[in-house]
This record gives structure tokens, sequence and C-alpha cells, in this order.
């Protein structure tokens, strides 16, 4: 794919993680979350997605993780808050977000979320017939 925009907005939250026999734990990060979209063409005004809805995107997705306890949030409860499964739930919110935003056909979203500078996760969806 010939064409990508990334846009980059930060939050802060709190969770409880689990693995294994081990007793549970509380944690907490400044998450950094990089949304790349890609695709294989321009629209007519030379852009693959209107940059400013993207970040629009991802800001309202990540205002409700800002300052956040994850297990009290609808749709994270009772999930071990891994930052695979953080970027799962951002990606799925960044796109109902995002909705069509005046896009060329994206065929590859992909939201990374880095919760330090050496350890990061993602999460992507790629479809050749257009993700969005």
């Amino acid at each position: 794919m010939p064409y990508a925009v990334s846009v980059r907005d930060r939050c802060m939250y709190s969770h409880s993680l689990k693995f294994g026999d081990a007793p549970a734990f509380r944690t907490g990060c400044t998450a950094v979350v990089d949304a790349k979209l890609q695709g294989p063409a321009l629209t007519g005004d030379g852009v693959l997605c209107d940059i400013l809805a993207a970040q629009k995107a991802l800001k309202n997705v990540l205002d409700v993780l800002d300052h956040a306890d994850l297990d009290t949030l609808p749709g994270l409860e009772g999930a071990n808050t891994t930052v695979e499964v953080v970027a799962k739930f951002i990606f799925d919110a960044f796109v109902g977000e995002l909705g069509s935003a005046g896009a060329a056909k994206i065929t590859r979203i992909e939201i990374r979320v880095a919760e330090s500078d050496v350890a990061k996760a993602s999460y992507f969806e790629e479809d050749a017939s257009g993700v969005l």
C-alpha cells in the first residue's frame, strides 16, 4: 500500500492485571497511541483521509480512557486489560468514531499503544475491499 496517514495522542489510565495464578496487581501508565491508516490510492483532493478527522476521532476515543480506571469502564470491565486488549478496544472505538470521514478506500488500520519507550503492542485489521 503506497499511502499511509498516522496520528498520535496520549492518555493516562489505571487498571488491574492478573497473570496465571499470581495475585492481581494495580498499575497505571501514560499510553502514547498511534493510529495508522493505509490505502492504495488518494481521493480526488489528494488525501488518503481527512487528517483532522482522524486526529479528532483518536482524541475523542482517548478522552474516554484518560484518567479512567479501566476496570470500571464499560466494554472493559472484567477484562484483563493488557496493552493488547486496550489496543483492540481503541481500534473498535476509533473505527466507529471515524466513519468514512471523506476518506479514500482505507484497507488497513493499525492502533499501536506504547506503555513506555520500550514496550508497545498493536492491533490491526486489513481488508483489500476496505476496512472503512
